[in-house]
């Protein structure tokens, strides 16, 4: 495992919003697009249960629509984490210093209207893979809370600058009081 990059050695920082509309951008103004694996699948999985409901239970035949229901759902997690770790391993490549918006997305979730598209963009699942790319380059990951910005370009913005200035340890005692940042 390779240790963290120096302080002082970081060069580049980037901060990260993720939303529905777009997976993520990032302060610089780069954009990822939602792929929506379970949306394009939506239909196909339909009829894939249709055809297992019009199953006896517990037959053979039954058996089998339920193995293809699974498959499905299997090439479907499987998109999801190879889109995420294609997008983790290039924002570790491209900076030193990578900070990503703190979110409840289990709140979110509770909102029955986005609660669909919330688990198909998996945005949890995306942070835990980025952490985890990062940390075997030794790349700084912080997920910071949300400060007195009123929308997510200020927020991102803001963030950025909060946490270079954190860890080229400059004004380190403002800091404590503008924002409480965690670092994974």
């Amino acid at each position: 495992m390779p240790s963290l990059i120096p302080t002082d050695n970081i060069k580049t920082a980037v901060g990260i919003d993720v939303a529905l509309k777009e997976f993520l951008t990032t302060n610089t103004g780069e954009t990822v697009s939602v792929p929506n694996f379970y949306r394009k699948a939506q239909s196909n999985l339909a009829r894939k249960q249709g055809q297992a409901d019009r199953k006896e239970i517990g037959s053979n035949n039954w058996k089998k629509a339920q193995n293809r229901i699974a498959k499905l759902h299997q090439h479907i997690a499987r998109q999801r984490e190879d889109f995420h770790y294609k997008n983790a391993h290039k924002l570790v490549k491209e900076y030193d210093l990578i900070a990503v918006e703190n979110l409840n997305i289990k709140g979110l979730a509770r909102n029955s209207k986005l609660s669909e598209s919330i688990y198909d963009v998996a945005w949890g699942a995306f942070i835990e893979k980025l952490n985890a790319v990062a940390v075997k380059r030794g790349v700084h990951v912080s997920r910071g809370g949300w400060p007195f910005a009123r929308t997510s370009s200020q927020y991102i913005t803001c963030i950025v600058v909060i946490l270079v200035k954190k860890y080229l340890k400059l004004c380190q005692l403002e800091l404590i009081f503008v924002l409480n940042v965690k670092r994974f």
